[in-house]
């Protein structure tokens, strides 16, 4: 699970960091990152109801929370990520959103290094 001081949990954050950071996007999910003044990171996750009924929904959020907990080492501190699933998103595995979830924190220029593949995660 990813720790809580590392959650971005009040609604005034997500718009913030949707109305005012960079997108980056790919067929499974859309990531708005946001450079802040703290040292600390924030990841927030959004999965609306056109993705699937609370159970499929429930089941997207925990396989992005375990791919972004996998990569932690690798992102830069000092930004607010949120991540939004997409309805393709329902139907992938985790293999799938974990390389989605490296892809989109390349191209959003949020890691620190070059992202692992799945075989070295």
């Amino acid at each position: 699970m990813l720790p809580k001081s590392f959650r971005l949990t009040r609604s005034r954050d997500f718009s913030r960091v949707r109305r005012s950071g960079r997108s980056a996007g790919c067929s499974l999910f859309v990531l708005y990152a946001l450079p802040t003044r703290s040292a600390d990171l924030r990841v927030g996750f959004s999965v609306s109801k056109r993705v699937g009924k609370a159970t499929v929904r429930n089941r997207v959020k925990r396989l992005m929370r375990e791919a972004v907990r996998h990569q932690l080492p690798s992102i830069r501190p000092g930004q607010d990520l949120v991540f939004i699933a997409r309805p393709a998103a329902a139907q992938a595995t985790y293999n799938q959103v974990y390389e989605s979830v490296c892809y989109l924190l390349g191209k959003a220029d949020a890691c620190r290094q070059r992202m692992k593949s799945v075989g070295n995660a």
